[in-house]
């Protein structure tokens, strides 16, 4: 038997006990955080979606085994004290004792279990459940009250990358007494029941979830009181709000409204983002981004670094490939193409037809400069504004041309959710078609890349990987990736914000109105 276990585990562990120690003695939680964000859920279930924001809304009620602690996104425990490699496809999972469901019941490891069954049942038709490297997960069973045994189909490698593939990050864990006698109509509604540090209230859709401090949080108890999500879509509406004093932080922010918040005595939160903004093209027969070399020229005619100082004030980074900046496999100093109209030029002059280029409504300005940069090459292009709904649909549905699209790899890994989500060939078979890129020997060397113990090997086997998709198969134009910003008032205090675009930790930010 092999053991190997993350240091990071035995370091959570002892803080962990500290704070069930220590909880009962932090001050009562005071005041309300009220956010103004872009979004509504869409749902309570944390298995029936692929959003980061409803995921966001989750995470504030209900726990992982592991997360990426602020403002990284390096794995670090959670609900899990540790993680142990048997062999080379069995891992030991020990969950921390004394951890409470906010109606008191103890969690268990027969809860956790729970949680990744009803993922990968196929009844559930869960979005989630192809995330990570899960289709390579044979079982999941309890040893005992706090002690789990996952079994793999292929090697995942040592924890540290284990983790990730089997979603240890990427889910939070269920209550399976509530959970096991819902209906999915019902579960989509239902009050969630976790263990994380606030309690649900109300959710009224498109307007706000409010949710109430768990004071038996086994961290310790948070701060705030009460946290008021308000869904407030235009973020001219938000900034006043925020300016006016209405809500205490809003979420995201664009360079549009930097400087008018610096002057009203506003903090900001800027982290490097992890949400790469690319142009999708239709690769399949019939569309003009079939031919290679059309998508070679689209490689060649935007101006990336003029899109981010002009239109994003610097607050961002250009993208040449298609592993952003940050991520896993990114490949430093790769720029396999330049900005360089005169080789565009001759091709894209040939594409006479009319071109629909589809955005959503927060997207809008950058799609137009990129579309008005395509007409100078005598390309008819057209950036169209549609509902997220139907921007989701027709991205799935793989009905367009041309898409001014977006991809997050908030787990900071370029294999598993995000490959899968956008490259690999088994989403086809999901009806999930996007730009209808499919190469089944990138898919067995990503797959070799997961599996090796060898990190060298999985390394270059990566490399190879974003350099045929980038430069070879070519289904995007990497554009690039905006930071993440949030705006606060003063007496917002503890926030740290997170490169996953995520709203760790809450149970520390205070409000010292």
């Amino acid at each position: 038997m092999k053991t190997i276990a993350t240091v990071q585990a035995g370091l959570v562990g002892a803080a962990a006990a500290m704070s069930l120690l220590a909880g009962s003695a932090n001050a009562e939680p005071s005041g309300t955080l009220t956010i103004g964000w872009a979004w509504d859920p869409g749902t309570m279930d944390p298995q029936m979606h692929r959003q980061r924001y409803t995921q966001i809304i989750s995470h504030a009620m209900r726990d992982k085994l592991f997360y990426q602690e602020p403002p990284g996104l390096q794995p670090v425990p959670l609900l899990a004290e540790s993680v142990t490699q048997l062999d080379d496809t069995t891992y030991e999972v020990k969950i921390h004792e004394g951890v409470l469901f906010h109606n008191g019941d103890e969690l268990t490891a027969d809860d956790v279990a729970f949680t990744f069954q009803r993922l990968w049942d196929p009844a559930t038709e869960s979005p989630r459940a192809r995330m990570g490297n899960m289709a390579n997960v044979e079982n999941v069973e309890v040893v005992d009250r706090y002690t789990l045994r996952w079994t793999t189909k292929v090697p995942f490698g040592p924890p540290s990358t284990a983790v990730v593939g089997m979603h240890f990050t990427g889910q939070e864990i269920l209550h399976k007494a509530t959970y096991e006698d819902l209906s999915m109509d019902e579960a989509r509604t239902h009050p969630p029941i976790g263990v994380g540090p606030f309690k649900f209230v109300e959710w009224v859709p498109d307007q706000r979830v409010v949710m109430e401090a768990f004071e038996d949080y086994w961290q310790g108890t948070p701060k705030v009181e009460r946290i008021v999500w308000r869904s407030i879509p235009e973020e001219s509406t938000r900034v006043a709000e925020l300016l006016a004093g209405s809500v205490d932080m809003i979420h995201p922010v664009t360079p549009d409204f930097v400087d008018q918040l610096r002057g009203g005595d506003i903090k900001l939160e800027v982290v490097p983002g992890t949400y790469m903004r690319m142009l999708m093209m239709n690769v399949r027969e019939g569309s003009p981004f079939h031919d290679p070399e059309v998508r070679r020229a689209m490689n060649h005619a935007i101006d990336r670094d003029a899109i981010v100082e002009y239109i994003y004030d610097g607050l961002g980074v250009a993208n040449w490939q298609v592993a952003g900046s940050g991520q896993a496999g990114h490949i430093d100093g790769y720029k396999p193409f330049s900005y360089d109209p005169d080789v565009a030029r001759p091709v894209l002059s040939q594409i006479t037809e009319p071109i629909e280029m589809l955005v959503e409504p927060e997207w809008e300005l950058a799609a137009e400069v990129v579309a008005e940069q395509l007409r100078t090459y005598g390309m008819s292009v057209t950036a169209t504004v549609v509902d997220r709904a139907t921007f989701n649909a027709t991205n799935e549905a793989g009905d367009f041309d041309l898409l001014f699209a977006g991809g997050g790899y908030g787990s900071g890994q370029f294999t598993g959710a995000y490959y899968n989500n956008h490259f690999e060939c088994s989403r086809l078979e999901n009806d999930r078609i996007r730009t209808g890129f499919c190469d089944p020997d990138l898919d067995a060397k990503v797959l070799n890349a997961m599996q090796t113990t060898d990190e060298a090997e999985s390394a270059a086997l990566l490399e190879d990987v974003i350099r045929d998709l980038t430069e070879v198969h070519m289904p995007w134009v990497p554009l690039f990736s905006p930071a993440d910003v949030w705006a606060m008032q003063p007496h917002v205090e503890g926030f740290t914000g997170s490169s996953a675009g995520q709203y760790f930790d809450l149970y520390k930010v205070s409000v010292e109105n």
